[in-house]
């Protein structure tokens, strides 16, 4: 029997099933048949990476599901759950489309994702944000799933390619709230009906219990162990992200500096009060030469985000060589935000892009707060003032240079590095779809 005749028979047993409630004793195993054949095909094309991650999910059958696929992070593993009603409806390139679709959406980290933005926005314009954003990059996807231009004409907005969600949901809700379209909820398939419901098409994922770091360690398994060479330009760049490391050695680079500085006294029994060198139950001082660090991240119009996902991994590697806590300054013509980090789970998203690049902002910030004694890490494409502002008290900066211009002060005050950054268009564009390429939210976590 061909393909085409297997799931037009199995299409009429399970809208049976859906109508009567009568299961046939053979249909479980000639639905998964059905879907094997189409791994299969996957797995030896150019889909193979698509078609080895499949094979490593868990599959099951679920009527109440509102999309034809749903898969779920469990604690053994990725689950994809099943609507047949709904997957039968579509050809085998449909069924296919639909399978990376579900791939992307967790390459890309969007489970954990949706989890900070439905706090923000409404269900409708997560889910449509989510979709979106990943279905721009996939041929042969149904006519009824949604993408750019379906809802720029339904809801009148401008949403632009290669846009992280966090913007088209801030913009969906715009406009969903301006009233500039009618609600998804009154469309209704002309094939399927009405049972097809896109704000409902994720809520399954809230069945996961999972952690962000459990759900980035499971993806990032399976990614690796379904990779074989072949892949798009773009999962290839999150596969690599795994285990690329920091250009510099962090711990050699800071030891340099921190001789020359002092940060305070701390208390020593190796050394008599100098005040009062005769009592002995008095402790003495030594010289606390652990000085702060200060990462400056330059967030202006001229970074890339690849520019900007190397200087995390940067940064991450100088979490690793750090106990104490590091201040990290965003800032382009202007500081933006300032936080503190001690490890990888407290750096944020990057503040938006705006505009040019000035470095006095933060030497004026260090004077103004007395952190003379601080290291500061400025990382930037060195596009900004010939002098600064405001002079530093000591040449205790790290420039480091992420692309291929010379750092624009005459006077730097101190050392500068350089890092490479080779920026590389693939299937995805640059779009920051990933854990890599793209903003995680206003208060998530990289990972």
């Amino acid at each position: 029997m061909v393909f085409e005749e297997k799931r037009e028979n199995l299409l009429k047993q399970a809208l049976e099933i859906k109508e009567n409630g009568k299961v046939y004793s053979n249909f479980e195993r000639e639905f998964f048949s059905l879907v094997e054949d189409i791994i299969i095909d996957m797995l030896e094309g150019e889909d193979s990476f698509f078609g080895q991650f499949l094979v490593r999910i868990e599959r099951s059958i679920r009527f109440n599901i509102t999309w034809p696929l749903a898969t779920v992070p469990k604690m053994q593993g990725f689950k994809m759950y099943f609507n047949p009603v709904l997957f039968l409806y579509y050809d085998k390139r449909e069924m296919q489309a639909l399978f990376k679709h579900e791939i992307y959406h967790i390459m890309y980290g969007h489970h954990e994702r949706e989890r900070v933005l439905k706090n923000k926005y409404t269900t409708l314009a997560v889910n449509l944000a989510l979709d979106i954003s990943i279905n721009q990059f996939i041929k042969n996807l149904p006519m009824d799933s949604y993408k750019l231009e379906r809802v720029n004409l339904e809801y009148g907005s401008n949403l632009q390619e290669d846009k992280p969600i966090e913007v088209y949901a801030e913009q969906i809700e715009k406009a969903i709230k301006s009233k500039l379209s009618k609600s998804i909820k009154d469309e209704k398939n002309d094939s399927i009906g009405d049972i097809i419901d896109l704000s409902k098409a994720h809520d399954v994922w809230e069945e996961s219990n999972l952690n962000q770091d459990s759900i980035r360690d499971m993806t990032k398994k399976t990614a690796i162990s379904s990779y074989n060479g072949k892949a798009p330009k773009d999962i290839v760049g999150i596969i690599n992200a795994y285990s690329e490391k920091a250009e510099i050695s962090w711990q050699d680079a800071l030891k340099k500096v921190i001789p020359s500085l002092r940060a305070g006294e701390r208390k020593t029994i190796m050394r008599r009060n100098r005040r009062q060198p005769d009592r002995l139950d008095l402790r003495g001082t030594l010289p606390n030469n652990v000085p702060e660090v200060i990462v400056t991240l330059d967030i202006s119009a001229s970074m890339s985000e690849e520019e900007f996902n190397k200087i995390l991994i940067e940064v991450l590697e100088i979490t690793r060589t750090r106990t104490n806590k590091i201040t990290v300054i965003e800032c382009d013509n202007e500081i933006r935000r300032i936080y503190e980090i001690k490890s990888k789970n407290d750096i944020k998203r990057r503040s938006a892009k705006n505009g040019a690049t000035k470095f006095s902002p933060v030497f004026r910030y260090i004077k103004e707060n007395n952190l003379r004694n601080s290291i500061l890490i400025y990382f930037t494409d060195g596009v900004g003032e010939r002098e600064l502002e405001v002079r530093p008290f000591k040449p205790n900066t790290i420039w480091v240079l992420t692309g291929e211009e010379e750092l624009s002060l005459e006077n730097p005050y101190g050392e500068i590095k350089r890092i490479t950054t080779k920026a590389e268009k693939g299937e995805g564009g640059t779009a920051g779809l990933d854990m890599i390429k793209e903003y995680q939210q206003e208060h998530g976590r990289y990972f």
